[in-house]
């Protein structure tokens, strides 16, 4: 035969859960609402525009609210590296001071890649695509045009939306290791010119040695064009 609780020992179980479950209940306090007054304050703060290098912050959350009311005011550390997704504000208030963990977007005009592509692959302008982009969590130089990229090398492969950053990527040699290159000479305003041969590769800019093939010196040149470089002596100028 199924036995059944008797209702006095129901009456003393519910007796003993009204007077437990207050200790489970948390205090009010942990439950209040943050103050709309400095939720406004950091609103405003945020509205004004917050920028930096070239890319504007938006908030995404507020990690620990500081125990204050009203509003307070805003700013940001005094050193922010590159564009992080999480930082610490500092909210002021009188003589009192926060330091407040928030989450970020930085957005910025960049160029990203329209699709996946391998490592060394010279960027085409079918690769690539002029947006508004997420920057956050990233460090060093974007680009804002796509022409100043094109033709320049991967050092990595890269991902469908991808931003590209200078990292990413490096100027393809403009003269090679081994080629004939037209040496011009500066002295003064006196030019000369004669043939050479690079002993190392190098992009637009770079120095390299290159080799007089009729005097047989080597010397340290600049790489100016395809299958040019200039060495300027004596406060020689183009």
């Amino acid at each position: 035969m199924t036995r059944h609780p008797l209702p006095g020992t129901l009456s003393m179980i519910g007796l003993l859960l009204t007077l437990l479950l207050p200790a489970f209940v948390l205090p009010a306090p942990a439950f209040a609402a943050v103050d709309s007054a400095m939720q406004q304050s950091l609103k405003a703060f945020f509205d004004n525009g917050v920028v930096v290098s070239g890319a504007t912050a938006q908030l995404i959350e507020v990690e620990n609210w500081p125990k204050a009311s009203g509003a307070l005011q805003w700013s940001l550390p005094h050193r922010v590296h590159g564009h992080p997704k999480r930082l610490a504000l500092i909210a002021k208030q009188g003589k009192k001071r926060w330091y407040v963990p928030v989450r970020l977007h930085w957005w910025a005009t960049a160029i990203v890649m329209k699709k996946a592509v391998p490592a060394r692959s010279l960027l085409t302008l079918d690769m690539i695509s002029r947006t508004r982009s997420d920057i956050a969590g990233h460090s060093g130089h974007w680009w804002e045009e796509t022409n100043s990229l094109l033709g320049m090398r991967l050092t990595r492969p890269m991902a469908k939306g991808a931003v590209i950053l200078a990292s990413h990527v490096k100027q393809p040699p403009l003269i090679k290791r081994g080629e004939l290159v037209e040496i011009i000479l500066e002295a003064g305003r006196l030019h000369l010119r004669a043939q050479g041969k690079a002993m190392r590769s190098a992009a637009k800019g770079e120095r390299l040695l290159v080799k007089n093939l009729r005097s047989k010196q080597v010397i340290q040149a600049t790489a100016e064009n395809r299958g040019t470089v200039r060495v300027r002596i004596y406060g020689g100028q183009g």
